[in-house]
């Protein structure tokens, strides 16, 4: 990095403007929690300086808005075992209890304790429940990153929907900075009006203990750029036309097929499609590692009366993202 005189013109000016602009910038960036993914239920917030209600039984998955409100504060190495869900009791105002349950039974259970932007567990604001921001992890910044983009600060809101299901807004935000030499350790000097938010929601669904498994948590990327009514419409068109190419037309019995293999659903691994093939159905997926393809063929076994389930050979292989793909054949018991 390139080494500046110690006398810059303007920089006292500069020093004392930044952190007034820094915070407009920020202000402008946060605009537009609102804005809801289409299809998703109304959000149903805190009032006044009330947190929102957070007490229920969600379904886990690799998402943010489990695994920074639960996941990171469980025993990940201690307990050799996929989470399954996690249950929120008490009132956010003051404590959250969390329990959160494994694939083989197990339970792990925690404390979280309101508290300030800098202590604590988490803070509410504006209806939101925030976590701390200096505890965020970067593990999702690969959903938003590109050549000109590259995630310097995280923000994460988090509220209920009026269906029950919670929901996050996980913001990343890039900038400018001002660099001055000064050794290790030393960071730049944000400039204003160069932040540039992305932003992705996260949701995680209800699940009653006894009900069947329901389908895996969903997500969607919020770009701060607005697409245009056809823009949109023909992104619609063409998942529909890839959509047909790839599963073929409906048939009888495939939406029953298709309720189930989602209900098998394992974190981490996505079912992209069930299509009929030889009396019995293919399933299309990926996942990330070969032993949620172990357990989601467990859960399949168990997804109903199954005369024959087996991986079709010459199928499996890597996407371009590093995930695997594969192809099951199922076919149910008359």
């Amino acid at each position: 990095m390139r080494r500046l005189p110690l006398r810059v013109p303007g920089l006292r000016w500069l020093s004392s403007a930044i952190p007034v602009l820094t915070s407009l910038a920020l202000l402008a960036c946060s605009r537009g929690a609102d804005r809801l993914p289409d299809g998703w239920a109304p959000l149903a917030l805190g009032k006044g300086t009330h947190c929102p209600v957070m007490t229920g039984r969600y379904l886990y998955a690799d998402q943010p808005v489990g695994y920074e409100l639960v996941g990171r504060h469980v025993p990940w190495d201690s307990i050799p075992a996929e989470l399954d869900y996690f249950e929120i009791a008490g009132s956010a105002d003051t404590a959250l209890h969390l329990t959160v349950g494994y694939v083989d039974g197990r339970q792990h259970q925690q404390r979280l304790v309101n508290g300030t932007a800098s202590s604590g567990d988490y803070r509410c604001e504006d209806g939101w429940l925030h976590t701390r921001a200096d505890l965020l992890s970067d593990r999702y910044d690969a959903e938003v990153t590109t050549d000109g983009f590259y995630p310097k600060r995280r923000t994460i809101r988090i509220g209920r929907a009026r269906d029950g299901a919670l929901v996050a807004l996980l913001e990343r935000t890039d900038y400018d900075e001002f660099a001055v030499w000064c050794g290790d350790g030393c960071k730049g000097i944000p400039l204003p009006l160069t932040f540039t938010t992305r932003s992705t929601w996260s949701k995680a669904v209800p699940w009653k203990a006894g009900e069947p498994r329901p389908n895996v948590v969903a997500s969607a990327f919020m770009d701060r750029r607005p697409r245009r009514d056809a823009e949109r419409l023909l992104d619609e068109r063409i998942a529909r036309e890839e959509a047909l190419l790839e599963n073929g037309p409906v048939v009888a019995g495939q939406a029953e097929a298709q309720t189930r293999v989602n209900a098998a659903e394992v974190p981490g691994l996505r079912v992209r499609g069930v299509s009929p093939r030889d009396s019995g159905w293919h399933v299309t997926l990926d996942f990330s590692e070969p032993e949620q393809f172990e357990q989601f063929m467990q859960r399949l076994a168990r997804s109903g009366p199954v005369a024959e389930l087996r991986s079709v050979p010459l199928y499996r292989g890597k996407l371009f993202n590093g995930r695997w793909t594969d192809v099951v054949y199922l076919r149910y018991a008359q």
